[in-house]
This record gives structure tokens, sequence and C-alpha cells, in this order.
């Protein structure tokens, strides 16, 4: 069995060298492809889905899992918008970045190529093959898929109908590969593959992100977890705050960017708690809080004293924690101590309060008078994105298309040597 996985792997390494012959226009092509399989199928993609989410309801899945999980129309229309916003977007492949020319006459360019072959090991997400396939094919780099095993068919149909659409541009179909089996073992021996596999790059659970960091020979990125804070400062609109901190909870609480924990000045908490709790209640969202907040608001059915382990915890569901501060340096070291560098907000009218903020922490983004939810790549402009790297090196936040390039120098002579 992992004798034919490393053969596929291998066709995709080799597959992937003859992407820079592929044509802008073929890539293309190919996405716009694949935007028109999509909507021409979501009956079959939904049909597949939804025998995969009752199994994983008599599995006792959790409910964030679940919601991961399911497709709908709604969510296949925004895979297509996601694929359009991609394809239209510049294509960079070849791209002279830079040039010189020297005084001995050669012209010195730095050219952006694709990084290769890309490994994504991905959880619970159907969509994710899809959104990282048409990052892939923009970018012309080699991919190599693992999803988790609740998905499978889905995640399978789906890349059917990638390799379609390359096969259909004139792209080679062996530069990707979607593993078809559920092994878990399987993950241990695409981590040791660093003779075909570029750059690895998990989406999901701490475990898994620790995992690929531990035991991965190739370069990796960081990222996914997100344990996501939104500091409410004592010059505020109330009302503002309240919209922004249900948004970032309620919208889609199964999401690395959503929030975990509200901090909030003393000064402001007597007006801001009692209307933030009951608007967080009415959506039933568990509330813990700390000492100093549980004794304005008391324990009634939303609202609990918060436990040390409620802070810093990723919650993935309608949960939250609540924590008072006195000034806004104390509100920053919580962010530091607990934070894990993914999305980070400040919500206040004072301009100075905001630059500190965003100066001094350090995420891979950071909000003012707004919601977490917007670290996202179609959000931010990106079409999509690979993973929310935490990581400094080689790429941070929301990974586009330019983030899975690297560059090398091409230089340009007429003879010339060396003296």
């Amino acid at each position: 069995m992992f004798q034919d996985l490393e053969k596929n792997v291998s066709k995709v390494k080799q597959s992937s060298l003859d992407l820079s012959l592929v044509t802008p226009n073929q890539r293309k092509n190919c996405l716009s492809l694949l935007s028109e399989k999509l909507d021409s199928n979501k009956a079959k993609i939904i049909e597949i889905n939804k025998e995969e989410i009752t199994q994983a309801l008599k599995s006792g899945l959790d409910n964030h899992v679940l919601d991961r999980m399911r497709l709908s129309e709604g969510s296949i229309d925004r895979m297509i918008d996601s694929l359009v916003t991609v394809r239209d977007m510049p294509d960079t492949v070849s791209e002279i970045i830079e040039t010189n020319k020297r005084s001995n006459g050669l012209i010195v360019n730095k050219v952006r190529v694709p990084l290769g072959v890309l490994g994504v090991i991905f959880e619970s997400r159907p969509n994710v093959v899809i959104e990282i396939a048409s990052l892939a094919i923009k970018s012309g780099n080699g991919l190599v898929m693992r999803g988790g095993k609740d998905c499978i068919k889905t995640n399978l149909y789906l890349f059917k109908l990638v390799k379609q659409s390359l096969s259909e541009s004139g792209i080679p179909d062996d530069s990707m590969y979607f593993l078809d089996f559920i092994d878990r073992k399987a993950v241990d021996v695409i981590l040791s593959m660093d003779e075909y596999i570029d750059l690895l790059i998990p989406r999901g659970s701490s475990e898994l992100v620790n995992l690929v960091n531990q035991n991965a020979k190739m370069p990796s990125i960081t990222g996914g977890v997100g344990v996501c804070h939104t500091y409410v400062d004592r010059d505020v609109d109330i009302e503002q705050a309240i919209s922004i901190i249900d948004n970032a909870k309620t919208q889609n609480p199964s999401v690395c960017n959503a929030l975990d924990t509200v901090i909030i000045h003393k000064e402001i908490l007597n007006s801001l708690l009692e209307p933030l709790v009951k608007n967080l209640s009415d959506h039933n969202v568990e509330i813990k809080v700390d000492e100093y907040a549980y004794k304005i608001i008391g324990s009634n059915k939303s609202v609990s004293l918060a436990k040390k382990e409620d802070f810093g915890q990723e919650f993935l569901d309608l949960v939250v924690s609540i924590k008072t501060v006195e000034n806004l340096d104390m509100a920053i070291s919580h962010i530091t101590k607990y934070g894990s560098k993914h999305s980070e907000a400040i919500i206040t009218k004072n301009k100075d309060s905001a630059k500190y903020f965003i100066d001094k922490v350090d995420a891979s983004a950071v909000f003012h008078n707004t919601s977490t939810r917007f670290n996202d790549g179609f959000e931010l402009g990106l079409g999509a994105e690979v993973a929310v790297s935490t990581d400094k090196l080689h790429a941070r936040g929301p990974m586009g298309i330019n983030d899975l390039m690297t560059y090398k120098w091409v230089v340009l002579g007429e003879g010339q040597i060396r003296t």
C-alpha cells in the first residue's frame, strides 16, 4: 500500500517539473472548468456529503466537527466565488520581481517561481480540497493531499473534478494526488517524503499541527490553531463593541479565527457586561467569566465562573471566556501569555491606544474596531488561502498565491567571464 503511495507522490514530483511549461491561459481555463463542474455537480456533491454527515452523527462526532464537514448550495457557491476570484488574479508565475543591469553588461533578474510540491494534511473541511487545489493550480505547484476519514467520499469526489479540470485544460493531472486510503500510518510516511514534497502544511487540530512540526523532514508551516482575543478599551462605543464581539463569536464559531476570549477594561465593565452577556446568551453562547465579572453579573443558565483552563483555550464552539483588566498593558500581557499569534483585536475610539496595541501585539493579524473573522484569505483579498500561518518564516497570516512561491536568480549574459 505504501509502495503505491510513494509511487504516486513520486509522479507528482516528476510532473511538477513540467508545470513551468503550462501557460497562464491554461491555468485560467482550468479554474474556469473547475468552477463550472462544481456548479453542475452541486446535487451530487451534497448527496455524498449528506451520507457522510449521517454516518458522522451516528458516530457521535462533536457539533463543531459536523459544522466543518457540512456542505450546502451556499457553501458550494462560496467555493465557486473563491475559484473565480483566484482565476482572475494576476498570474505571477515567472514574474520578474526585480531586474538590474550590471556594469559588465549582465542582466540580473529575480524571478518568481513555484515552491515545487505542496503537501497538505487536513481534517474535517471538504472545501479545503477546492481552496488549496485552486491556489496550487494558480501558483504552478504540484500537490499531495490527505484529508480526514469522515469526509473521504466527499473529498475524493471533489478531487475527481479537480483532476478532470487539469486534464481537460492540458495540465498534467499526475501533478496532483489525493490519498484515497485512511490509514493514519500514511501520515507518518508523508512526513518522511522530503525527497518529493517541498513544503508541508497541516490544517486542523493542535495535535495535528504539533505532529507535523515534530516529525516532518521537510519544511512545514504552523497554522490553524487560533486562540483569539478581542480587547474592549475604556473609550468605546458600546453598541459597536457588542456587534463586533457577536460577529466574531457567533457567525461561525467552529473556525480558527473565531473569538475565544473577550478582555474588558474595568472602567467599562459595568456599562458593557450586562448587554454583552444578554446578546451572547440570546445566541446560545456559554459564557465563562472571571471573578471580577462574576461579582457583577452573577450566575445564570449561560454564565459560569471561569476556570484557569478557560483562558488560552480554542473553543471552536459557542463558548467564550471573559477576562477583566485594569489597563491596556494588562490586556496585552494576557494576550502574550495565552494567545496563539493568530488573530487579535482591539475595540476603542482612542487612536493612540489602538496604535499601541497594534504595535505591541505579536500576531499574524491585528484588528482595530472590527471582527477577528476577517483573518481569512478571501476576505483580505487573496482569493483563497492554503492556511493561516502563525509562523514568521516563510509566510505569515493567510497564505495566498505568492506565499506558495519562491524566487530564483536568472542571469543573462553575452559571453561575460568573471575576472
